[in-house]
């Protein structure tokens, strides 16, 4: 079976960018899992060299050129990366069988650095209700996500490995949480609106500015697009958005209104959209504990998941779940 993840090492990205592109510039590699990323600085600018994962259908991998096409027009308000074309114009090459693209890269800081207050609370929600306005125009020619058992919709399909989770309390809330979900939850999921969704607009993948703390200046990373319920992009930004925070009741109330004031909830969506959020944090735990049990000798796995479980734990002790 051929190598499925990309590893080109600096000569090969240098000489594909001359040979495709006609840039010259430094290579930094990014870190990433599935795929191979690497920022170029040349004299003209800053770029994003992306090399796809070889299972990745070309269907999916075309859908996230595409999508930065459709919201340039549908969202020009917004930023995002620009998709940049060989000198043959082609949005997508591929390279000893690997996908290779050119993106600009996106100024600001990562979410994850930036100090937190109610008004950029309010306004990631704003971008988000806008960026799923848009959405709703945009029709996928794959819907697919790149891992079926992150994709939330699928929450279920995660349930097979629980029994890795080691912590006792944890374990036992998730369990209690599968059954609120199979109960009242997976009956209406057929009945939510369907878009193509960004699927991991976290707290790494939002762009601050470092000049105004409080706007936001992009979103970055559409490797998870798929087509879903649409409000699992609110609920997956919530998950990640309020780790660690102390005042849960404030910062999801603002991203809530701040994402309502630009796309409005049905109201299945509003009832179950802490529930949605759940969700996420408890496929967080279980695959990170599953990843941990394939890799014993790597600690940080388990330590990245303890802002999850206490979230979790909150959200439950607060009663916006499991009440």
């Amino acid at each position: 079976m051929p190598y499925q993840v990309p590893d080109f090492d600096d000569g090969k990205i240098a000489t594909i960018l001359k040979e495709l592109y006609d840039i010259e510039g430094k290579i930094s590699p990014l870190v990433s899992f599935e795929d191979q990323n690497a920022r170029i600085t040349a004299k003209n600018g800053r770029y994003i060299f992306k090399v796809a994962n070889k299972t990745w259908s070309r269907d999916f991998i075309k859908n996230q050129t595409d999508v930065l096409d459709h919201l340039q027009h549908t969202a020009p308000d917004l930023k995002f990366p620009n998709v940049v074309k060989t000198l043959n114009n082609d949005a997508i090459t591929y390279v000893d069988g690997f996908a290779v693209r050119l993106l600009t890269f996106l100024e600001g800081e990562l979410l994850a650095n930036m100090p937190r207050s109610p008004e950029l609370y309010h306004n990631i929600g704003r971008f988000l209700g806008q960026f799923s306005k848009a959405m709703q125009s945009f029709t996928p020619t794959s819907l697919e996500g790149s891992d079926p058992l992150w994709k939330l919709d699928n929450v279920i399909a995660c349930k097979q490995f629980l029994g890795d989770v080691d912590d006792e309390d944890a374990r036992e809330r998730i369990g209690r949480l599968y059954d609120d979900y199979e109960e009242t939850i997976l009956p209406m999921l057929p009945n939510l609106r369907k878009a193509a969704i960004h699927s991991d607009a976290n707290e790494q993948n939002f762009l601050i500015a470092t000049d105004q703390p409080t706007k936001v200046t992009g979103l970055i990373d559409f490797g998870e697009l798929q087509y879903a319920s649409q409000i699992n992009d609110l609920a997956i930004t919530l998950a990640y958005a309020l780790l660690d925070e102390d005042d849960i009741a404030t910062a999801s109330a603002n991203i809530i209104s701040g994402y309502e004031d630009e796309f409005a909830f049905m109201p299945e969506e509003r009832e179950i959209i802490y529930d949605l959020m759940a969700m996420r944090l408890v496929t967080n735990i279980i695959m990170t504990s599953h990843s941990a049990k394939k890799a014993p000798d790597n600690d940080y796995i388990l330590i990245s998941q303890k802002p999850a479980r206490a979230l979790l734990k909150k959200l439950e002790d607060e009663k916006y779940i499991l009440k």
